[in-house]
């Protein structure tokens, strides 16, 4: 293998092998040929995969199974002379699962083959995302078996809603679906007239001093009842203190009858 040199200042002239420079690399780096086969793997690549005999063997038998028509992607698109899109891929060690952001192109300008891979280690982030997807799932399978409405309204008489929980329909009596996507249908139509009133004004008045606001009315209940609510919410404010809208929840006073 050829020697770089490099003149460091008043020091004399250094040599530095080329698989130095690979090895002092953060992100695994293999260089393959057409037929996918290891040529060189640099020490992170080692380190991932616990194989220090990497080359000649196949790429495919260091990725998950799931992940093996992804690689047979990326290899099509090489052989056609197109330079994939970074692709995610895991790798299998032992009991552990690496995450990896595959980056393929070119050894040499001129030429198609060899190709370099470079795989970035992202298992840390892929397990962050990963936790705050389950908490978010937990969150919601929470919210929609509350008995309770949660909600997000527009600031206008009919509190046009923009999200209701599922819990609207014990409040209610009728769906989130059917709170949202029908225009027939708002919110403010089910508060009682009498009540109307001073559910708007109360609000405004909250929004007007930045506060929270806690209501006490009735609503005429899917099936035909009146139910007495209590509501409890703020607003929405955007950056310049224009107002969004409210959110806050919803629970019914009496649901007994």
């Amino acid at each position: 293998m050829s020697l770089l040199k490099l003149n460091w200042g008043r020091r004399e002239k250094m040599e530095i092998e080329p698989g130095d420079v690979l090895d002092s690399l953060d992100e695994a780096v293999l260089v393959i040929d057409a037929q996918e086969t290891i040529l060189h793997g640099n020490r992170r690549w080692h380190q991932l995969t616990g194989d220090t005999t990497c080359e000649g063997q196949p790429v495919h038998r260091y990725l998950h199974p799931r992940d093996l028509t992804l690689w047979r992607e990326q290899l099509d698109q090489l052989r056609q002379g197109a330079l994939p899109k970074p692709v995610w891929l895991r790798l299998p060690t032992g009991n552990d699962l690496h995450w990896c952001e595959l980056r393929a192109q070119p050894l040499y300008p001129d030429t198609t083959w060899p190709v370099s891979l470079t795989l970035c280690d992202i298992t840390p982030q892929v397990r962050r995302d990963q936790q705050r997807a389950a908490s978010h799932r937990s969150l919601s399978q929470l919210v929609s078996n509350l008995p309770v409405m949660l909600y997000r309204a527009r600031n206008n008489r009919n509190w046009t809603m923009e999200y209701v929980s599922d819990g609207c329909l014990d409040v209610t009596g009728y769906s989130a679906d059917a709170l949202i996507n029908q225009p027939r249908l708002s919110y403010g139509a089910l508060i009682h007239p009498d009540d109307a009133g001073m559910v708007w004004d109360q609000v405004q008045e909250a929004l007007h001093r930045r506060e929270s606001f806690e209501l006490h009315y009735r609503i005429h209940h899917a099936d035909g009842s009146e139910r007495r609510v209590e509501e409890k919410g703020q607003g929405v404010y955007s950056e310049s203190g224009t107002v969004l809208g409210v959110e806050g929840v919803i629970f019914s006073v009496d649901r007994s009858r």
